[in-house]
């Protein structure tokens, strides 16, 4: 497929997200689930092996769509990862939302998944991993949080009148929200630019539930994940995440493994996808979930080129993160719950 961009290896400046993504659609058309017994429908993107007993679901954050992450659909169904990009339709509220995500996986028939989640979408995931623990097996969150109290306060009186607004000013709200021009890495500019194109295809609908999600002024509550089931990833630099919530995640979870990626900006895996996909990549392989092909063997080697660190504790030293994880041995006849 021509125009990958960093699915082969490429730096995404290489050539435009905008013709990347058209490589990708006319390969991997977006699919649709219906919910039942409701007007809702979930759009996604889905690729690599039915069969895998891993599948990853990529949810998007309050300005983007399921197309947020087809650099990491193409990068991993490659690898031969089962994944899916989903786009979730307007809902009233966390409870309401995670009702839904439970169906859209019947749906697709997941037992259990890997869930990664970008602003609103890690939001959300916290929020299902918190009533449906069964079905969540691990979590990345990507520039996200655990709480909406700040963005309510912000909000203040407006929160209480995106219900009733025109699309055009819900619209136009959603792109003043977006990173404004000014001194920024090309390739994130051109992230932020693409986002504030896909905000032309979502309705009124879509975009009152989105902000109203994220000024409800709700908080996750506690996770019976483990601390080896998370990983934290963060851009270096500003996000529209304010300093106060990424700060409250990282204690949240303090066990929880932590990288500061090279990528700035809200959309690294846009603007650097290759970067996102390495860290997700090393955080399958502690549950099994290895690559297949060259790229099992290339992953520790992209890592050091990189430089990249990961931290295990947010308060305690910088270590490496992509050294390979030795398997453990386990007895081929004793059942898995989770398989």
């Amino acid at each position: 497929m021509e125009g990958r961009g960093a699915a082969d290896g490429r730096q995404p400046g290489s050539s435009s997200i905008g013709a990347d993504f058209a490589a990708f659609r006319s390969a991997c058309p977006l699919k649709k689930f219906a919910q039942p017994h409701s007007q809702l429908e979930w759009s996604y993107y889905q690729a690599g092996p039915a069969s895998d007993a891993n599948p990853l679901v990529f949810l998007h954050g309050t300005s983007s769509t399921a197309a947020a992450f087809f650099y990491q659909v193409m990068s991993f169904s490659e690898k031969g990862y089962s994944v899916v990009s989903a786009q979730y339709p307007a809902y009233g509220g966390p409870d309401e939302w995670c009702k839904g995500f439970d169906l859209f996986l019947d749906g697709l028939r997941y037992r259990t998944v890997h869930l990664v989640g970008a602003g609103l979408g890690g939001f959300l995931a916290q929020h299902y991993a918190c009533k449906h623990r069964s079905r969540v097996r691990s979590l990345v969150l990507c520039n996200s949080f655990a709480s909406t109290n700040a963005f309510a306060l912000r909000a203040g009186t407006w929160g209480s009148l995106i219900s009733i607004m025109p699309t055009a000013f819900l619209r136009q709200a959603m792109q003043d929200t977006l990173p404004q021009a000014g001194f920024m890495e090309i390739r994130c500019k051109q992230a932020v630019d693409w986002v504030g194109q896909q905000l032309n295809d979502l309705s009124g609908e879509d975009l009152a539930s989105r902000l109203n999600l994220n000024v409800n002024g709700s908080h996750v509550g506690p996770l019976q994940l483990e601390s080896h089931e998370i990983t934290i990833l963060e851009s270096s630099g500003d996000t529209m995440v304010p300093e106060e919530l990424r700060r409250q995640l990282k204690l949240l979870y303090r066990g929880a493994s932590f990288a500061e990626l090279k990528s700035r900006g809200d959309f690294p895996y846009l603007s650097r996808p290759d970067e996102v996909t390495l860290f997700v990549e090393v955080h399958m392989r502690r549950f099994g979930a290895f690559a297949q092909g060259p790229s099992v063997a290339q992953v520790d080697d992209v890592a050091t080129d990189k430089g990249a660190d990961i931290l295990r504790d947010p308060g305690e030293a910088w270590v490496d993160a992509a050294k390979p994880q030795r398997q453990e041995w386990k007895n081929p006849f004793e059942d898995d719950d989770l398989l």
